[in-house]
This record gives structure tokens, sequence and C-alpha cells, in this order.
């Protein structure tokens, strides 16, 4: 059984992606801390902090489907490329932000720079199936959140040394430079271009659980748009229960991502280095969760619905904290269960949807889950004016764990019908 390091010295073509995804990723969290440093500096305001996320997050409802339309009909090595040559431009914007009255030069950003990331993730996500072998894609997956937790650890504890010792100027270039970097990397891959494995009327290599056969895939070849949709969902009911999966954990990922600056800053009273250290711990976690990823190999679908259960247990004991210490701690073990279930739900769509529709499902999908995150961040900057903090964050775990538990009794009643 090969290790990560082996997985990624025998998938060299995703090696390169995968830099280029550390490297574009550490950059936007570093600038990311300092926006967030910046907005509670200036206004002082949770509803800031919530309108600046929903804001960068509503460019998904629009461009996310065009990205995967895009994805699926021409290059996706180009359109990753221009993606990160444009971002690099918009992500110089907030150096030009001076007082309060300034701060829509900050939201021009966020929502230019979330455009052009929309147009990037499908491209980047209807890829890796195309760069790697069926057999890795599980460990490919676990390695995708080893390289979230990476730009975590490493982008959120420096992006916070770098606002307070060197100025949020700085954290601005930064981010500008780590899409030019990571531009030249993706410059390296091959083009990504359909074979003879991939053809989209090929046969599929494996008749797994959930996956479509050859049958299904010629009709559904010769539909476009939202039909070839339809015949999907149709012929893969866990991949029904996987969208209402995917619908309700935005909800508590929305609200924990404005708590998570906000616990720092106003429960805490830790400032950046707060900010920092709690999305380091989040990364901490999810780098130590992909290590436990292989263990469920065999229970992809069971272990992909109970995380979520398991992590709105977390997040109600991270709402109690009496301290910044233990807070961190159970933000280590939160994301540890949610780096397994990522890996699990990722690796389950890319064994079941089609590569010809891979794009356009990965783009649909992405504007679906960040629309809902927009509008978690939004209500949740709202909330904050009524609810204190720690409201909140025992309210949005409640609420997880008790979807989590309702998904795991539909699973478990249906389950013969599930795995059909």
């Amino acid at each position: 059984m090969l290790i990560r390091k082996g997985v990624l010295h025998h998938e060299r073509d995703y090696a390169k992606l995968f830099g280029a995804g550390i490297v574009n990723g550490i950059g936007d969290r570093i600038s990311q801390v300092a926006v967030l440093g910046l907005l509670l500096s200036l206004t002082g305001s949770g509803l800031a902090v919530g309108i600046a996320f929903a804001i960068r997050l509503v460019p998904y409802l629009i461009f996310a489907p065009l990205g995967g339309w895009l994805a699926d009909r021409f290059p996706k090595k180009r359109l990753m490329i221009a993606a990160d040559l444009i971002r690099a431009v918009f992500a110089l914007l907030p150096v030009f932000v001076r007082d309060v009255g300034d701060i829509w030069i900050i939201w021009l950003s966020m929502f230019l720079l979330s455009a052009g990331e929309a147009l990037y993730v499908p491209a980047r996500m209807s890829a890796i199936p195309l760069l790697v072998r069926k057999e890795h894609l599980l460990k490919i997956n676990s390695l995708e959140e080893v390289m979230t937790g990476f730009i975590l650890i490493f982008g959120s504890v420096t992006g916070g040394a770098v606002a307070v010792w060197l100025g949020s100027e700085a954290s601005f270039l930064c981010n500008a430079v780590s899409f030019l970097i990571s531009a030249l990397l993706l410059a390296r891959l091959p083009q990504l271009s359909r074979t003879a494995q991939h053809d989209e009327h090929a046969q599929p290599q494996s008749a797994s659980p959930g996956s479509l056969d050859h049958s299904q895939l010629e009709p559904m070849a010769r539909r476009q748009g939202w039909a070839e949709f339809k015949s999907l969902l149709a012929a893969s009911p866990y991949l029904r229960l996987m969208l209402f999966i995917f619908a309700v954990w935005p909800i508590g990922d929305g609200i924990f991502n404005i708590l998570l600056s906000i616990y720092a800053t106003e429960v805490f009273h830790a400032g950046d280095f707060g900010i920092g250290l709690m999305y380091g711990a989040l990364g901490i976690g999810l780098v130590a969760g992909s290590a436990l990823t292989g263990r469920f190999a065999g229970q992809l679908r069971i272990a992909a619905i109970l995380t979520l259960l398991a992590e709105g247990i977390c997040h109600i004991l991270v709402s109690q904290s009496g301290s910044m210490l233990i807070a961190a701690g159970l933000m280590v073990l939160t994301a540890a269960i949610s780096s397994i279930g990522g890996a699990c739900n990722q690796t389950l769509l890319m064994n079941t949807v089609p590569e010809y529709l891979r794009g356009r499902f990965m783009g649909i999908l992405g504007s679906m889950q960040n629309t809902i995150m927009g509008i978690s961040m939004f209500l949740s900057g709202f909330l904050l004016e009524v609810l204190t903090p720690r409201m909140l964050g025992l309210a949005g775990g409640l609420f997880l764990m008790t979807m989590g538990a309702c998904f795991t009794a539909v699973y478990l009643f249906f389950r013969p019908r599930l795995q059909a």
C-alpha cells in the first residue's frame, strides 16, 4: 500500500496540480486573515465580516455553473491558468483601502476573486480523475484535505504574523504573487484532453455500487443540460441522498467560518494572532484526519454520513469552551472528522459521475454549496447582532447534529435500496 508521498511520486501530474493548489491557497489565506483583521479594526462589527464572506460566495451562483460548462468544453489547463492570472490582478485591490469609507473596495476584490475561483474549481476538480489512476482516487482526495490543512496551518498562522509585523499591504501582495507562481506550475501539466480511457462513451472500469453502466451512459450522452442531471440522479438513489448532505453541510460551514474569527477576537480577545491560531488548528485537524481516511475505504457511504453527526457534536463543545487552547484543540478534532467526510464524499462523487458530465456537475454543486454558505454567513452576521457567539455556535452545532442523525436514520432504514 502506497504512502501519500509514494502516491505523489507515482502521480507526477497530480503532484503539479497539488503544488499549485498549495501555493495559491496559502496566498489566499494570508490575504483573508488580513481582510478579516482589517474589517474588524475598521468597523468592529461581525455583520461586516458576514457581508464580506457572503459577497465572496455570491458569485458562485453565476460563475460556478459557467465554470463547469467551460470545463467540459475547453482545455481545463488553460482555464485554470487564465483564472490564476486574472486573480493576481484582483488580489491587489485591497491595498487601496484607507478608512471605513473604502470598505467597498474589499467587497469588490472578494467578489472578483470569488468569480475567478468559481471558474477555476470545476476545471480543477474534474481534472483530478483524468490525472490519476482510479485505485488511487481515495488517497488523492485525502491529499486534497491535506492540502486544505496545510493552507490553513501555514496560510493562517503566517497570515497573522505578516499582518501584524509587515502590515496588510504585504499580505495582499503575497496573494497576488502566489497566483502567478501557481500559473507557472499549472503550465507544466499535460493538456488534459479526453483520451480513450476517459472518453464519454467508454465502459467504466468497474461496476462499483452507485456507478453508471454503459447502457445508461449512451442515452445520457445524447442529452444536454438538466435532462442529463435528472437521468444521473434517477440512476443513483445514494447520489440523491448525498445532494441533501451537500446542501446541509454549507449551512454549518457558513456559521462556523464567521464564528472562528469572532471567537478569536471577541470571546477570547486574541486579535489577529487568535484568528490565525483558530484557522491553524482547523488545518492541523484536516491533515490529521487525512491520515485516517484510508481506514474507511470499505465504508465510504456510512462514513460520509456519520461525519456530519460527529462534526455537529464537536461544534457544540467548541461553542462552550472555557479557553482559547481548549477551543483550538476541539477544532483539531472537528476538522479531522470533516476531513474524513470530505474525502469520502468527493471519492463517491468522482466514482459516480461520468467524465463528460463531471465539470458541469461540479460547477452546479459548487454553485449550490457556496450560495447556501453565502446565505448562511450573511444571516449569521445578522444573528450575531442579537445572539452571543456562544449561543450561535451552540445552535449551529445542534443543527448539524440533528441533520446528521436524520440522514443516518434514512440511510440505515433504506440501505438496501441506497446500495442498489
